[in-house]
């Protein structure tokens, strides 16, 4: 079931089904891609409790071994709404008879989302319901329409950092784990122009990036921007091979497991680590101008 929250600037459109935005508009154009069977079907995936793939779908913990698909399982969940007024809503999950299968803590997701003039922020909270230290990563995979107008191209278009950063990019294999990872020079320290093949590698990954970056065309006044001022990494992304009409940004707290790696949870290093009836909070800003 999908539920729409607004303001006077912008309409957002959100599913229960991973409590994943449908659609952001301002003035009655949409920014949020739409989805296609023939490239990426999604729009904006919430991805917890594991960002990206583990080496065989595998990981260990207490030394049981247990098998998650990409990016978990919040994407393949309904959620129930806690709370709705015009320009907020709250979903909510917790585990269940399923997830502990694949994930052995209990605990509580909520998915918050609210506009604040032009800004849709969405806010993370994990309550940890267990007795022992939950091990887990979280993030968000909203593609944007590219081009923003009609009568231009995705390569008119560029993803500007608001600070000069030096970010490292990592690589992945072809199952998308972690290979190593490399300086990523981008133009002035702060552009990333916009070109198909940037993706065919997969998308790029990167650390010690700035915590704020725009999506923009010097040829339109549309653009979008967003901040993640806590999140570790940032996911950047299209499908690749493919000549289609969006990108992906990305924050995300951290990374796929290492190739030929099978993890185990209490020692992958950039995992976030919640003790025993703690909860942690993360968000993430998306502004439309």
């Amino acid at each position: 079931m999908n539920y729409k929250i607004k303001n006077d600037i912008l309409e957002v459109e959100i599913s229960t089904l991973g409590a994943e935005i449908q659609s952001i508009k301002k003035d009655n154009i949409e920014y949020l891609w739409q989805g296609s069977q023939d490239s990426w079907k999604n729009k904006a995936t919430n991805i917890f409790p594991y960002i990206g793939r583990m080496t065989e779908g595998k990981y260990t913990f207490k030394g049981n071994t247990y098998e998650m698909g990409g990016h978990g399982f919040a994407r393949h969940t309904e959620f129930e709404v806690e709370q709705i007024s015009n320009e907020k809503i709250i979903f909510k999950t917790k585990d269940n008879e399923n997830t502990v299968k694949c994930f052995p803590f209990k605990f509580e997701f909520h998915i918050t989302y609210e506009i604040t003039n032009n800004t849709l922020k969405t806010c993370y909270q994990v309550f940890n319901k267990d007795t022992k230290t939950m091990y887990f990563g979280l993030g968000g995979h909203p593609g944007f329409n590219v081009p923003l107008e009609n009568s231009l191209n995705f390569e008119d278009y560029y993803l500007e950092f608001s600070n000069n950063c030096k970010p490292i990019n990592y690589l992945v294999s072809e199952g998308g784990q972690i290979v190593k990872s490399v300086e990523y020079p981008l133009l002035n320290d702060k552009i990333l122009n916009l070109k198909h093949n940037l993706f065919d590698n997969d998308a790029l990954i990167l650390q010690n990036m700035d915590k704020t970056v725009t999506l923009k065309s010097d040829k339109d006044n549309k653009k979008v921007v967003v901040s993640y001022p806590d999140m570790t990494y940032l996911g950047i992304w299209h499908s690749p091979f493919k000549e289609v009409s969006f990108v992906c940004i990305e924050p995300w707290t951290s990374l796929p497991s290492r190739n030929g790696v099978i993890e185990d949870f209490e020692k992958q290093e950039n995992l976030i680590s919640l003790n025993a009836n703690e909860t942690y909070t993360n968000i993430f800003d998306i502004s439309i101008f």
